[in-house]
């Protein structure tokens, strides 16, 4: 079980409004929304939406450093659905979104070290 997990993605300042635009249609659908002021932005807190059998969530927006950013955190067994809910905001806001590791090339790379006997193994060029 995943306990929390924190994507954040930094964006290109022409798409910033265009993210600030689906976060309000977000917080107009969902009118539980929770808005917290933060020294970068602002954090959106929504509280048991009526999605895959109710989920809570997070999405912060802001500027850190002259860089615009988003992030989604989320909590408890559905944490990975984080992952679905940025690649919405970034494709809502006309930005690709492709996730640099889903985790499968570290479980090839443990697999092929636990099962080395040697280097030659390793890199695959052994005879046996």
């Amino acid at each position: 079980m995943i306990e929390k997990i924190r994507i954040r993605e930094e964006i290109p300042q022409d798409k910033y409004e265009s993210i600030i635009r689906t976060l309000e249609k977000l917080k107009r659908k969902f009118p539980g929304a929770l808005v917290r002021k933060t020294k970068t932005g602002e954090k959106v807190s929504f509280i048991d939406v009526d999605l895959c059998g109710g989920i809570n969530f997070d999405v912060i927006v802001g500027v850190k450093n002259g860089n615009p950013f988003v992030a989604v955190e989320m909590e408890g067994k559905k944490a990975s659905m984080a992952f679905g809910i940025m690649k919405f905001l970034l494709e809502e806001a006309g930005i690709e979104y492709s996730q640099e590791c889903d985790g499968s090339e570290a479980y090839l790379e443990l697999k092929k070290r636990m099962k080395a006997k040697n280097l030659l193994d390793f890199l695959g060029l052994s005879k046996g």
